[in-house]
């Protein structure tokens, strides 16, 4: 499973380049992470990471399931998304580990970037953890270098008080099930 990013990467980099859009430009890297507090278990907050669970507190979150076709939380699971920007995004969820609070995934918007996802979730104590969230992404084509950009302490910090509000939000009104 962990050689699915660098597949991933392989595959989009061959499009790019046979697109003719790669080679002329440098591509450029960033990973960026952030931390937040949950007021939950790790084995309560792990599974609102996964892809079905994360409507729960992601406005807009919609994945459209190819493999399985139905929405399931489990390791090797394909769907699609749409970029705020619309472009079209393709997921693998790699790991999906629940009793060590570890979910990662795959993320290939073709002929732009390729990212991946880690989330590790540890315990506090019996009612609460914190989640370390880290972003990895690689533009595939000069364009996508704005992309990667992005990726900077603010957009840190954006996002770690989003996800910790609105998953605090979640765990507050008893949004806990299997």
């Amino acid at each position: 499973m962990k050689n699915y990013f660098a597949i991933g990467v392989f595959l989009a980099l061959v499009q790019a380049a046979l697109a003719g859009e790669a080679g002329t430009a440098t591509v450029q890297q960033r990973a960026q992470s952030f931390t937040i507090g949950l007021n939950g278990s790790v084995a309560d907050v792990t599974p609102l990471f996964g892809p079905v669970r994360e409507a729960e507190w992601a406005p807009g979150w919609s994945p459209r399931f190819i493999n399985p076709a139905q929405g399931v939380q489990r390791e090797g699971v394909v769907f699609t998304t749409t970029s705020g920007d619309g472009r079209d995004q393709l997921w693998l969820l790699t790991t999906y580990d629940l009793r060590n609070g570890r979910v990662e995934y795959v993320v290939i918007t073709p002929a732009f970037t390729a990212s991946d996802i880690k989330i590790r979730v540890l315990s506090d104590d019996e009612r609460h953890s914190r989640a370390t969230i880290t972003y990895r992404r690689s533009a595939l084509a000069p364009d996508g270098n704005t992309e990667v950009a992005k990726l900077d302490a603010h957009w840190a910090e954006q996002q770690r008080i989003h996800w910790e509000t609105a998953i605090n939000g979640v765990l507050a009104k008893g949004g806990i099930r299997d």
